[in-house]
């Protein structure tokens, strides 16, 4: 519990629409015709309460509050009430809560502020927890909003750069989180990631070796783009159990540092068999934090297109069969509908292999649009498109085929 005199300083003092800062106006809309609670999940430092600044800057109705402060540590469900208090004093009639999961028992008073006709802004950086306490107590009463880091064309935005290879490799390097790119500190990715194992896992979860999850994420973070195998994880690692690994790259998951993608089979008990591949929320983050001394440009396009992707489904996985491979098979509903192939260049010694690749997955799934992207290449090859990854014309496509 907390004293309604220290809410409310602590309130001013947040005083969140009077800091000036760069924004930079982002690909995702948030619909504001609704009555339902809007909710905006993803990894901590997107800029999801900045996005929520862009829309309702120019609204002098809001009241925003951060439950990170650490001086809320003791606010509690019954605290809310005296927020209320303060929003009537101050003639403010919208809710922005950010990091909202961090109040036990938060969705009990989302749920009857919003019957009581409130409008309500939430954000969030763990899936799990929003999830499962949205389904429970707010089903059918929100909306929800997934943020990534910034895409290429929000990176080209805020450097007013032109959209070419040249930029696309600078991307690569140095990702989509705002606050790095304002500093571009490497530091700042590297402490981030702790950050989100220690407080969003580590001690929500009461896991005491933190230092096994740390290298466990730093492990992921080199081998992103790669299939996994849990057992050697375990091994490698020295983690106690195989069932431990797998724990532990859930709720990496979770806090949206990761995601781990199936193997293309219509049986679902295949798909959980066979190995996943992991894919880090952000390739800036990933290099700032890879153990390997080899630059895998490969891998990095590969991780860029899949984050490409997934702006637009969360239904995608890998191809592979005993003769080739295929980097993504993009489903809507459960339909697959594109086929996606990634290499950094195409030369006579891999184009077969990646045309056959893409065309037996297109085969394996039904599909009959399939791509290669590549960084700067153009072509079409056996009625396939080439394409680079930084133009316009691929990004239609994904819409085209995908929405």
């Amino acid at each position: 519990m907390i004293l309604l005199e220290e809410l409310e300083h602590i309130i001013n003092e947040q005083n969140f629409f009077n800091k000036k800062e760069k924004i930079i106006e982002r690909e995702i809309c948030l619909r504001q015709d609704t009555d339902r609670v809007t909710v905006i999940s993803g990894v901590r430092r997107c800029g999801k309460s900045t996005l929520l600044k862009l829309y309702l800057s120019d609204n002098q109705n809001c009241l925003f509050i951060n439950f990170e402060d650490t001086r809320l540590e003791y606010f509690d469900v019954s605290d809310f009430r005296k927020i209320e208090k303060i929003a009537k004093n101050l003639n403010k009639t919208i809710y922005i809560f950010d990091e909202i999961q961090n109040i036990y028992k938060w969705e009990k008073y989302i749920r009857s502020a919003h019957d009581n006709g409130n409008k309500i802004y939430i954000t969030g950086s763990n899936a799990s927890m929003l999830s499962k306490e949205l389904g429970t107590k707010l089903t059918g009463r929100y909306i929800q909003t997934e943020l990534f880091p910034f895409t290429y064309r929000e990176f080209l935005k805020f450097y007013k750069y032109e959209a070419n290879s040249e930029t696309y490799k600078k991307y690569l390097v140095k990702g989509g989180f705002p606050e790095y790119l304002k500093e571009e500190n490497t530091e700042y990715l590297r402490t981030l990631l702790k950050d989100i194992v220690i407080r969003d896992i580590a001690v929500r979860r009461n896991i005491k070796n933190e230092h096994q999850l740390i290298r466990l994420a730093v492990f992921l973070m080199t081998n992103a783009g790669k299939e996994l195998s849990y057992n050697k994880i375990t091994k490698n690692l020295q983690i106690k159990s195989v069932r431990t690994t797998i724990d532990y790259c859930d709720y990496l998951q979770e806090s949206y540092l990761f995601e781990f993608i199936p193997r293309f089979s219509f049986s679902l008990k295949q798909q959980q068999i066979n190995p996943k591949k992991v894919y880090a929320i952000d390739t800036g983050m990933a290099k700032a934090n890879s153990l390997s001394l080899q630059d895998d440009n490969g891998r990095m396009l590969e991780n860029a297109v899949y984050l490409q992707l997934r702006q637009y489904s969360n239904e995608i996985s890998y191809f592979k069969d005993d003769k080739s491979e295929c980097d993504f098979i993009v489903q809507i509903n459960n339909k697959p509908v594109l086929a996606v192939q990634v290499c950094w260049v195409l030369n006579t010694d891999n184009m077969q292999r990646e045309l056959n690749g893409l065309k037996n997955a297109m085969k394996t799934a039904d599909i009959k649009k399939g791509l290669i992207i590549t960084l700067n290449q153009k072509d079409e090859l056996e009625g396939i498109q080439v394409l680079p990854v930084w133009s316009e014309q691929f990004a239609n496509n994904i819409k085209t085929n995908i929405l």
